[in-house]
């Protein structure tokens, strides 16, 4: 009898065995597809990255764009040659900026900010007080961000809406 319960408590060594075995199949498994998702996630996060990216440098480069400052700065030749110079100063900082961040995954928001103040200048000397802009920002400036994202909202707050002295718009 004795011989036997010492068997008995044996008979289910095997079957623990294969209960952790499977367990740990299972956890493995899970622990896989779980890396598996995080790395599919982390590229597809680097490819939106890089579309914001080439996405802003296509429209700072948008022959639009350039099209609509170089009309601008020809309004302002002759009638106002300050304000011209001015204009083509902010519009080649505004190229310089884009050409020397295109490379770069992210920069300090006061970076950002500087570049994103240049850009709004430029708009101001086009739409005059028809424009009005109030940035409030974290205390944190140097936090990072993806280069041109916060002009590319600016520009697209100007793009899509109607900026005019009936129709002031305000960011």
């Amino acid at each position: 009898d004795g011989y036997a319960g010492c068997l008995g408590g044996f008979a289910d060594l095997p079957s623990m065995v294969v209960v952790i075995i499977i367990a740990l199949s299972l956890y493995t498994q899970e622990f896989f597809i779980s890396w598996r998702e995080a790395v599919t996630n982390e590229e597809a996060l680097k490819r939106e990255k890089l579309a914001l990216e080439y996405e802003a440098l296509k429209n700072q480069v948008n022959p639009h764009f350039l099209f609509n400052s170089l009309n601008s700065l020809t309004g302002l030749i002759g009638k106002d040659d300050d304000k011209a110079i001015r204009f083509v100063k902010q519009l080649s900082d505004i190229y310089r900026y884009v050409l020397e961040q295109k490379d770069k995954e992210v920069v300090p928001l006061a970076t950002e900010m500087q570049f994103v103040n240049t850009y709004i200048d430029l708009m101001k000397i086009r739409f005059g007080e028809n424009l009005r802009v109030n940035i409030h920002l974290p205390n944190d400036r140097q936090a990072g961000i993806i280069p041109l994202s916060i002009q590319m909202l600016v520009e697209n707050a100007i793009k899509h809406n109607i900026v005019s002295s009936d129709k002031p718009l305000s960011i």
